[in-house]
C-alpha cells in the first residue's frame, strides 16, 4: 500500500471537514458554548454543570437541587449544546436516561446514561463518514492489542456530541506515604455547587492514591503546556513518578504543598469526600478547599488555558484563538 503523504492527508481531512477531537486555546470559563437540561417545558442551565461520571457506559452527571421535584428527573430529558452568541443555533442533543443519583447535602449528583444523540455541528453525509473512519481505527486498534478500552458507537456517539462543548484540561498531583504522580485530567467539574467532581478509570494506579491520600491539586495549565500535558499522560499507568523527571518547574501549592507547575493559571485544591465505582471509571466528589490565581496569570501572561473540543465546531474555535495565540508569541 502506497503511503499517502501528510500534507495529502490535511488536505483531504479540510475538504472533508470531518469533525476531530482536540485541544483548543480558550480562557476559562469558556464563553463559546452553552449547556441546557431541558425537560418537560422546563429548561436548567447547566453549562458550568455537567460532566463525565464514566465512559462505559457513557454516563453524564448533573448537580441537581435536592428539592428538585422527581417528576422532573423521570421526565424525558435531553443535554442540548448551543452557541452562546450569534444565531445561539442548536450544535448537538443527547438522550439522557435517569441512572441513579448520589445524595449531598442540599444537592443530589444526578447521573444520567445516553441512549441517543443528534449532531447538527457538521452536515451528515461528513459525520457518517467520520463514523465509518472511526469503526475502522477501533477495529484496527482493536487487532493491535485486544485489551484495547472500548466504548460502544453509539456512547462514542454521545461523547462526540458532549465535547462540542470545550472541557477544560488539568495536571493533577496527589502524594501518599512517598509516593506521588501528576497527570492530565478533563473528566472534571464543576458542578455549580461547594463540590467538584473528578472521573478516573478504575484501572489507574492512580485512582487507589487518590483514595489514600484524599487530597489533590488540580492545576490549569495554559496551552502552550499542550505537549508537555500530552506526554505526561503515560504517568496513568504509574503508581509513582520522579518529579525530577518533569519538563517544566513546580512549585508547592499553598495549602496542600503538593508539587504544580510554576505557570499554573489556576491552583485549585481539593478534597476528597466520597468516591464511587461508576461503571468502569470511579467518580470522586471532592470539595474545594482553596482557589489560587498566581500572580503571572492575573497579569494576563500566556492566560489561555488547555481546552478539548470534539467535531467540526473545534475549527471554528482554533480560528478564533489562533490570532490571539499569534500576538502572545510576538
Amino acid at each position: 500500500m502506497i503511503p499517502i503523504p501528510k500534507s495529502l492527508k490535511q488536505r483531504l481531512r479540510k475538504l472533508t471537514n470531518l469533525p476531530r477531537y482536540g485541544p483548543v486555546a480558550l480562557h476559562d470559563p469558556q464563553q463559546q458554548v452553552q449547556v441546557w437540561l431541558r425537560g418537560a417545558g422546563e429548561s436548567i442551565d447547566v453549562t458550568h454543570n455537567n460532566v463525565v461520571a464514566a465512559l462505559r457506559p457513557f454516563t453524564i452527571g448533573v448537580m441537581l437541587d435536592r428539592n428538585c421535584p422527581e417528576s422532573f428527573v423521570r421526565t424525558p430529558l435531553r443535554l442540548c449544546m448551543e452557541e452562546k452568541c450569534g444565531s445561539k443555533r442548536l450544535l448537538g442533543a443527547i438522550t439522557l436516561r435517569p441512572a441513579g443519583s448520589i445524595p449531598l447535602p442540599e444537592h443530589r449528583f444526578c447521573l444520567f446514561e445516553t441512549s441517543d444523540c443528534e449532531n447538527f455541528s457538521v452536515s451528515a453525509l461528513n459525520l457518517r463518514l467520520y463514523y465509518l473512519y472511526e469503526r475502522w481505527r477501533a477495529k484496527r486498534r482493536q487487532r493491535k492489542n485486544p485489551y484495547n478500552f472500548l466504548m460502544t458507537p453509539e456512547d462514542l456517539h454521545c461523547s462526540y456530541v458532549f465535547y462540542i462543548c470545550p472541557r477544560p484540561v488539568v495536571l493533577v498531583t496527589v502524594e501518599r506515604e512517598g509516593a506521588g504522580n501528576m497527570f492530565p485530567m478533563d473528566l472534571i467539574g464543576p458542578t455549580d455547587s461547594p463540590w467538584f467532581s473528578m472521573t478516573l478509570r478504575s484501572t489507574s494506579p492512580a485512582v487507589r492514591l487518590m483514595q489514600q491520600s484524599r487530597r489533590m491539586a488540580l492545576a490549569s495549565v495554559p496551552f502552550s503546556y499542550k505537549a508537555a500535558a500530552y506526554e505526561m499522560g503515560k504517568h496513568h499507568k504509574k503508581a509513582s513518578i520522579d518529579w525530577a523527571s518533569l519538563p517544566f518547574r513546580t512549585v508547592q501549592s499553598p495549602l496542600f504543598d503538593l508539587p504544580v507547575p510554576e505557570a499554573a493559571l489556576l491552583v485549585r485544591e481539593v478534597h476528597v469526600e466520597e468516591f464511587h465505582e461508576v461503571g468502569s471509571h470511579v467518580l470522586f466528589i471532592t470539595s474545594v478547599e482553596r482557589e489560587t490565581i498566581p500572580e503571572h496569570a492575573a497579569e494576563g501572561i500566556d492566560s489561555l488555558q488547555l481546552f478539548h473540543c470534539y467535531s467540526s465546531y473545534r475549527q471554528y474555535l482554533l480560528q478564533e484563538a489562533a490570532p490571539r495565540v499569534a500576538a502572545r508569541k510576538a
